[in-house]
């Protein structure tokens, strides 16, 4: 039989070629006599003490407690207000054109959540016409109120810049209604008088920046029972009113 073809055991052990780019220990080939590569640890990162405070939310949205000073704008609707004249044999109703309003007011935030303030605005309507029983008459006229109110109110404190808020308020109304003769049978009209008002308003403000908002509302003035000279019997009076204003709390 011919011979197996065998190995010889003195025969060398052949690697298969390495490429140049690698070494040995990058394909876990250790060289005799060499021990394996060491591996680094990172030191520990060393944290140090800070006598900082953490941040409140006062750093970022302003104080929730202290004074405040509002002021803002808005478009003011008018209802038609009802009334009877003289022995209330005459019935009357006035039409307002929509008009402005401006707000001033100065507070102070007893809690985060309420605010108790003194505000004084300006209101102004134009009359658009005047219904006397079942004439309607068309001419130049106008409502002028100076309404000086005592409000409270409740804040919702969320953990961004927006923030919900519901107040109301009562005082009085400084209200003078003029007319001219085409709107009147005895010539022109004016009355000054005070009345007694309450308000409702409601909203949100949006944190500019810290101690800074944008206030954006809704109002409701009314006098339950405006009095006039020579004027009866009178329905409620409402404005509604959409504002947009600015805050400053300190």
């Amino acid at each position: 039989m011919p011979p197996h073809n065998t190995v010889s055991d003195s025969a060398p052990l052949t690697l298969p070629p390495v490429s140049p780019s690698l070494r040995p220990e990058d394909v876990g080939i250790v060289p005799i006599g060499t021990t394996s590569p060491s591996v680094t640890t990172p030191a520990p990162v060393t944290l140090e003490d800070s006598d900082s405070p953490p941040r409140s939310l006062e750093d970022f949205y302003g104080p929730n407690e202290g004074p405040v000073f509002r002021t803002a704008v808005g478009v003011n609707l008018l209802q038609p207000w009802s009334t009877r004249f003289g022995n209330q044999s005459i019935y009357s109703k006035t039409i307002f054109n929509p008009g402005i309003r401006y707000d001033l007011e100065a507070g102070y935030n007893i809690l985060p959540q309420l605010r108790i303030s003194v505000e004084g605005d300006f209101i102004y309507n134009s009359i658009h016409s005047v219904v006397w029983e079942n004439d309607t008459r068309y001419g130049t006229g106008s409502l002028y109120q100076v309404p000086v109110l005592f409000n409270a109110t409740y804040h919702y404190l969320s953990q961004g810049p927006f923030r919900g808020y519901v107040g109301a308020g009562v005082g009085a109304n400084w209200m003078v209604y003029q007319s001219g003769t085409v709107l009147t049978d005895g010539g022109t009209y004016t009355s000054y008088q005070w009345n007694f008002a309450w308000q409702f308003a409601t909203g949100f403000t949006y944190t500019i920046q810290p101690g800074f908002d944008l206030d954006i509302g809704y109002k409701c003035l009314s006098m339950p029972s405006p009095n006039f000279a020579d004027f009866g019997t009178s329905h409620a009076m409402f404005n509604h009113t959409a504002e947009i204003g600015l805050a400053w709390r300190f």
